[in-house]
């Protein structure tokens, strides 16, 4: 066939770039960035006006609660505070009631320090006191008293969420090993922080404040939030998105604190500043509409010059792997399919004309597979069967003997007189069984061996020779090795409905872990890739079934129910329907 070159202007490839540049990219480009950057500059607006009030805020709040611990930790020095936790007994009743009212005057300068703080409160354990900034002097009860000693949490760094308030603690000492000798709390009420939140939200316009702790995300203190914003928390520290509340559409703008360990979100409803982008919508909708239209005639252009062609060429295939090299497939515009048409049908030409070669090749060479993996079995077990028989004429056990002799000239005969590679599964089992025998009568009550019965259905299978006979001869030789009694080996037949089954379970020593999941390994491997062929046991009838039904056909390994190893031999029923009457000798 002559090598004919395209020119570049019947490309269908370049009429369909340019038809869609010129027509469709331009009205639609337009319309979307008329439409993204009037939502962008709204959205930007509100966005930068919002964070810089949240920013504003939390810097405030950050000052406020910085002076709180500043105010806190310098009471810990205060003077009176430490005559009361060092009370000494000659002290008279005016100077302990001095002491207490002075501390009191200074923790009610804490208290009125902000509006925040709900209280401030002195404790000092080991005389059972505590004076407040609001409510002035008091004793502890003994709870009290062992609840603050015991507690763990002696200096925060951050307000703590309690069940009404937010805490912040100071110790003295401040070690945990060590019981305090006071401690001062300062409670900030979680009514008067909600109440400096609502400056951030205006319910008229529908907004809401929700200020969360960021360590487990529980709300500490929420304005005129619904349910669908307590649920929603953001995943980063600071930014923007938009969410979804029932049937309303939300802008959330969130920022944190990390030394209050706080999060502020507030939410705003899309709609109250997003009325000027529905203009802007609107054209978009217009240039969506028209844009749409131009791809419907694209599209019936498109399905006349590439999808028509496309399917033709997609039949062409399927009829293809169904077999038929007759096809020929044609098109009368000189476009990119003219010709891509004519080299399939060049291909179909060579193909027609190297198939049958290659085929008789593969069978050629899976059969000289076949014969020398076979030849690798027949001396297996034969050298203890002849040693057992030459012990049983030694000793005159002649009725043994002639039985012994009996069987292994069968043994032989199977081998030997028995060219064809495969036969019925049938006649596989009776040579296994007749090795079975053997070597019942060479190990005597050391072994056990069970040959379940054969389903009708596993009758009429044509198999590899010589894939039974020597799973058994793995099983007495390596799996019961050291057993001196009470050996077993059983073989069941199990069809299933995509495969059938056949089980060689022994209760020896077994495999470890390891030792199975490198078996297993090493057998699938050979799936994959060309075998030498030095294997020989297991993998050598492995890979011959492999050959004989393909995928998903083989031996694999597992722990049996026992304890010993059990070997599964696989014979895939959809490979064996792609094995012909004429293979199977």
């Amino acid at each position: 066939m002559k090598n004919k070159f395209i020119p570049w202007t019947s490309t269908t490839y370049l009429r369909f770039l340019l038809l869609f540049i010129v027509i469709l990219m331009p009205i639609y480009i337009i319309g979307l960035l008329i439409y993204n950057w009037g939502v962008d500059a709204v959205e930007e607006q509100v966005y930068q006006s919002v964070d810089s009030q949240m920013t504003y805020y939390l810097d405030a709040l950050t000052t406020d609660m910085e002076q709180m611990k500043v105010l806190m930790l310098d009471a810990l020095n205060d003077d009176n505070l430490n005559d009361l936790a060092m009370l000494s007994p000659v002290k008279t009743v005016y100077e302990k009631q001095k002491a207490i009212t002075r501390l009191q005057q200074r923790l009610n300068a804490i208290k009125s320090s902000s509006e925040l703080i709900a209280d401030v409160v002195a404790y000092i354990p080991q005389n059972a006191m505590k004076v407040s900034g609001g409510n002035g002097f008091s004793a502890m009860s003994e709870n009290e008293v062992t609840d603050l000693v015991d507690s763990k949490l002696r200096f925060t760094s951050t307000p703590q969420l309690q069940d009404d308030h937010l805490l912040l603690r100071a110790s003295f000492p401040n070690s945990a090993g060590r019981k305090p000798i006071f401690v001062i709390d300062l409670s900030i009420s979680l009514e008067n922080l909600t109440q400096s939140l609502s400056n951030l939200a205006r319910n008229e316009d529908g907004e809401q404040v929700v200020l969360r702790n960021l360590a487990d995300r529980s709300v500490i203190a929420a304005v005129h939030a619904t349910q669908g914003a307590l649920n929603w928390h953001p995943q980063e520290r600071s930014g923007r998105t938009f969410i979804e509340d029932g049937k309303d559409r939300l802008f959330a703008v969130y920022n944190s604190s990390e030394e209050l360990d706080m999060g502020l979100t507030r939410y705003v409803d899309s709609d109250l500043f997003f009325g000027p982008v529905h203009n802007y919508q609107r054209w978009f909708w217009f240039f969506s509409l028209t844009a749409t239209l131009i791809i419907v005639f694209f599209s019936v252009f498109l399905y006349r010059f590439i999808h028509q062609p496309l399917v033709t060429l997609i039949r062409a295939f399927r009829k293809l792997q169904e077999g038929d090299f007759n096809l020929r497939i044609h098109r009368r515009k000189k476009d990119d399919f003219t010709y891509l048409y004519d080299y399939f049908n060049v291909t179909v030409e060579h193909l027609h004309s190297l198939i049958d070669q290659v085929y008789k090749q593969k069978i050629l060479v899976q059969h000289a597979e076949l014969k020398q993996l076979q030849a690798q079995i027949n001396p297996h077990f034969l050298y203890n069967s002849f040693f057992m028989l030459h012990r049983m004429i030694k000793l005159e056990d002649n009725e043994n003997a002639v039985v012994v002799s009996k069987k292994l000239g069968q043994f032989f005969q199977y081998i030997t007189r028995n060219t064809a590679d495969e036969l019925l599964l049938a006649r596989e089992v009776e040579h296994a069984q007749n090795y079975a025998e053997i070597q019942q009568m060479r190990l005597g009550n050391r072994l056990r061996l069970i040959i379940g019965d054969v389903p009708d259905a596993f009758q009429y299978i044509y198999v590899p020779r010589l894939i039974l006979q020597p799973l058994l001869e793995n099983a007495i030789e390596h799996g019961l090795h050291a057993k001196e009694q009470n050996g077993s080996v059983n073989m069941r037949f199990i069809e299933e409905e995509s495969a059938w089954l056949i089980e060689v379970e022994d209760n020896g020593a077994g495999m470890e872990e390891f030792e199975l999941r490198e078996m297993n390994k090493r057998l699938t491997s050979m799936n994959e890739s060309q075998p030498d062929f030095e294997v020989t046991g297991l993998m050598n009838i492995h890979h011959r079934l492999h050959i004989k039904f393909g995928f998903g056909s083989g031996i694999s390994l597992c722990i049996g129910s026992g304890g010993g190893l059990l070997v599964q031999l696989r014979l895939s029923k959809e490979g064996m329907a792609h094995v012909s009457h004429t293979d199977r000798g």
